[in-house]
């Protein structure tokens, strides 16, 4: 797959797309019912979700006082294959429809079948799977008769406000099929067979439609829909501007919009701590607060943070082992609330909560999965070392942490009484980064020749360095780079070739730091350096650099001199 193809075309998206022409909602008594339940409930102050039983849920809220405003899960599978998704026949819905009820959370379902469905069957990954799949009717048929059937149970049993996640990821792997034009998107949507939608187009703005067109037949007054926006070319084709835009026109009357960090975490790829404000789709705090901010300020849409990676490096359990690996997210968020400014840095740019989820199998999850009990190993490098005393994967640091936040929940709304005040000085833990320097395309082309040629002798030494590859929007492993610059990477479970001059700054910027997990040699110390300060992160350019001889450090401020 060449990435040109893929992502060039997109970063041609146009101001005004052409809409299917809808008019702005009637109001009605069922609409006006689900949006007072949703405010009520998600509006009043900034949310804590997470994925775990209900018993963990319950003895949290009554041990620890974490009063969670939301448990999620995900309702995936494929629609066209040779039976249902399990969760139809193990009637996983409903289950936790009753769960939350009980629990008094606000139940959250993630749904999520396009690119498993037939025929492509994820295969050779989401972005190729997705557009395969919608061109074909009877597996469209199938897919909007599950959610059909998803919205017929939470009509019937839904006690209140139920969210309805849908498809992450997928609606950009459709708009890139199109072009980044939701009206040249193939989907199959009112010539798909099922009755409910056959005046809708079949095009993205048909897709989404159709999700809006079957609750309001089968969950009026209980089920809100949020899309889901991108980010992987956040600089570029899916800026929080031009994705709000977007969602504004195509996802009319939805009623929030999710955005992620990432799918797992930071220690299952890799990284050790200490991690700083690092956010793996982002780069950086900084950056995914003003996508936030950028996208509602386009779409009016409250965002929901999700699939956030349990881990931290508080507790000497999450020594990055599976089930027990290591992030920093929870912390940035949670430690040290309220002084620490970051909730109301979410919530101000128009956040209203995270929801905390492991997005792999081996993932951290905040409850006793690997069922292991309490661990206390030895601690890894970065991490605090605190003991626990809790049988949770994360070391009971969410339980904690909630229980702390639910004392004085931070308010959305003024009813929801005094904002909390955080310290006057407060700061988050790393600084914010330096504007990217700019040196010569000569000396961009000597650095990445640098590069390249280190890459061929990792692939000789049989290294196969897994980074994250922004352009792309995961995480890949190179497999081989011929002398022509075709590159063969590995990523979700497939294999494709690229183009090394379709790595991205921030691509080479990736591979040169992920190098360093394997070696550290002055040359390998230099080029980190030089990318990392081309990407304006100074702070770490100053710890790299500090020892490597005198004429090496020189060769990579050098660089930039000229062009700075």
């Amino acid at each position: 797959m060449n990435i040109r193809t893929l992502l060039l075309p997109a970063l041609l998206l146009a101001p005004a797309v052409p809409a299917f022409p809808q008019s702005a909602p009637a109001k009605d008594g069922a609409r006006e019912a689900r949006r007072r339940a949703f405010k009520e409930r998600q509006l009043d102050h900034f949310n804590l979700g997470v994925e775990a039983p209900i018993e963990w849920i319950l003895e949290t809220r009554e041990k620890n006082g974490a009063a969670w405003d939301i448990e999620a899960i995900y309702l995936s599978g494929g629609a066209g294959l040779d039976k249902d998704p399990y969760w139809i026949g193990l009637d996983v819905p409903a289950k936790r429809l009753a769960w939350a009820k009980q629990a008094r959370v606000t139940p959250w379902f993630t749904f999520y079948l396009l690119a498993a469905s037939a025929p492509a069957k994820y295969q050779p990954g989401p972005a190729k799977a997705t557009p395969v799949n919608a061109k074909v009717p009877a597996t469209m048929k199938h897919y909007f008769t599950l959610f059909k059937t998803l919205m017929e149970i939470c009509g019937k049993q839904a006690s209140g406000p139920v969210l309805v996640h849908v498809e992450p990821d997928e609606w950009c792997h459709l708009l890139l099929s199109g072009g980044m034009d939701p009206t040249k998107v193939d989907v199959k949507v009112g010539s798909c067979g099922l009755e409910e939608l056959k005046d809708l187009p079949d095009n993205l703005f048909g897709f989404a439609a159709a999700f809006k067109k079957l609750r309001d037949l089968y969950a009026p007054n209980h089920v809100l829909l949020g899309c889901n926006p991108s980010g992987w070319d956040w600089q570029g084709s899916m800026t929080g501007e031009k994705m709000g835009a977007m969602m504004k026109q195509v996802a009319l009357d939805f009623d929030f919009a999710c955005f992620e960090t990432s799918d797992r975490d930071k220690g299952m790829k890799g990284q050790l701590p200490p991690y700083g404000t690092r956010i793996d789709v982002t780069g950086e705090l900084e950056n995914h607060l003003k996508w936030i901010a950028d996208f509602h300020a386009a779409s009016n849409l409250p965002v929901f943070v999700w699939q956030v990676a349990s881990g931290n490096t508080y507790f000497a359990t999450c020594n990055n082992t599976p089930g027990h690996y290591a992030d920093g997210l929870a912390q940035m968020l949670l430690e040290d609330y309220p002084k620490n400014p970051t909730i109301s840095r979410y919530a101000k740019a128009g956040c209203i909560g995270w929801v905390f989820y492991g997005g792999q199998e081996q993932s951290t999850r905040v409850y006793d999965y690997r069922k292991d009990g309490v661990t206390n190993p030895t601690p890894i490098s970065g991490n605090l070392g605190n003991k626990s005393e809790y049988a949770d994967d994360d070391g009971g640091y969410m339980r904690l942490r909630g229980g702390a936040y639910y004392k004085n929940p931070y308010p959305l709304s003024p009813k929801a009484g005094k904002s909390p005040a955080p310290a006057a000085k407060a700061a988050p833990t790393e600084a914010r980064p330096s504007a990217p320097r700019v040196a010569s395309p000569e000396v961009m082309e000597a650095w990445s020749a640098k590069l390249r040629s280190t890459v061929k002798e990792d692939l000789k030494a049989g290294r196969r360095t897994p980074f994250v590859m922004k352009s792309l929007g995961q995480t890949v492993s190179l497999l081989s780079l011929d002398d022509a610059g075709m590159v063969k990477v590995s990523g979700s479970g497939s294999e494709f070739s690229v183009q090394w001059a379709d790595f991205n700054l921030q691509d080479r910027r990736n591979l040169a730091v992920a190098r360093l997990r394997e070696t550290r040699t002055v040359a390998d110390l230099c080029l980190a350096a030089f990318y990392q300060m081309a990407c304006g992160e100074d702070a770490a350019v100053k710890s790299l650099l500090r020892g490597v001889p005198a004429d090496a450090a020189e060769e990579v401020l050098s660089a930039f001199k000229s062009g700075s």
